[in-house]
């Protein structure tokens, strides 16, 4: 049998999880739930991308820094997904329920000595980032592990993401163009207006009908690959920040502030 790659949590023993290296280990925990992405876009879309992220992660780690030993943490499909609650195919859990099993995660893995791990997650609905960002916070305050997030950092420094739009319509023409169905070339744009005071309403009641915002027709491969690049890209580097002691966490100032109880039940 062929010897893998990749080192995942799961197919390790004990010993061998006691004789990784917490100075040069880093945990990659890929999450994300099951979302309606309009007509043409598979409802695990998130869980998709989130995983070629971690996979090219690994690949380009490996290459660059050879002495950094990254391990795979298996799959958390699961997550708050309330924009889309009321569409076919959402799976969402309580955001407050999220972000425990999230922290609790963190603690254990920091419990057993582990000082670094990134959250890897194609999903940014605001209340599940912010369910993240609030168990990070705490872990790193209270037993010391370094926890990145950088990929909706990515995205909130350049300029957001429309959901389902011209952005991951593309990255998924380019990674998985037999799951994107050609009815996205004649999709009719759809913007809506949101304020803070629209964080509980669906994009059905913002005026989404179909679950997608954006303009899909304009979506390219070529876009794709260059933005799914440039985001492994970033998510590398912020691999390596972190162990250097100068990754920064960051969401934007609406969402620091944003109160889990006003999530969409």
């Amino acid at each position: 049998m062929k010897k893998r790659t990749i080192i995942r949590f799961e197919e390790l023993s004990f010993t061998k999880i006691g004789e990784l290296d917490r100075n040069k280990s880093v945990i990659i925990i890929p999450v994300s739930p099951l979302e309606a992405h309009g007509p043409h876009l598979p409802i695990g879309t998130d869980m998709l991308i989130t995983e070629e992220i971690c996979r090219e992660m690994y690949r380009r780690i490996k290459r660059k820094r050879r002495s950094i030993i990254p391990v795979m943490y298996p799959f958390q499909a699961f997550g708050h997904c309330g924009a889309n609650k009321d569409v076919m195919g959402s799976v969402s859990v309580d955001v407050k329920a999220f972000g425990k099993i999230m922290h609790d995660t963190l603690r254990s893995l920091a419990a057993q000595g582990f000082r670094y791990s990134t959250i890897i997650t194609f999903h940014l609905d605001p209340f599940y980032i912010k369910a993240i960002h609030r168990a990070i916070g705490k872990v790193e305050r209270v037993y010391g592990m370094k926890v990145a997030e950088p990929v909706s950092k990515f995205f909130y420094l350049n300029g957001g993401i429309s959901h389902a739009g011209k952005e991951e319509t593309s990255i998924m023409l380019y990674l998985y163009p037999y799951l994107v169905d050609k009815i996205y070339k004649s999709l009719e744009r759809v913007e809506i207006e949101f304020s803070i005071l629209d964080f509980r309403k669906t994009l059905r009641e913002l005026g989404a009908k179909d679950a997608y915002t954006g303009n899909p027709s304009e979506a390219s491969i070529e876009h794709g690959r260059k933005l799914f690049n440039d985001l492994v890209n970033f998510c590398v580097e912020s691999v390596f920040e972190l162990m250097e002691g100068k990754y920064r966490n960051f969401i934007p100032r609406p969402l620091r502030y944003l109160p889990l109880f006003l999530q969409r039940k």
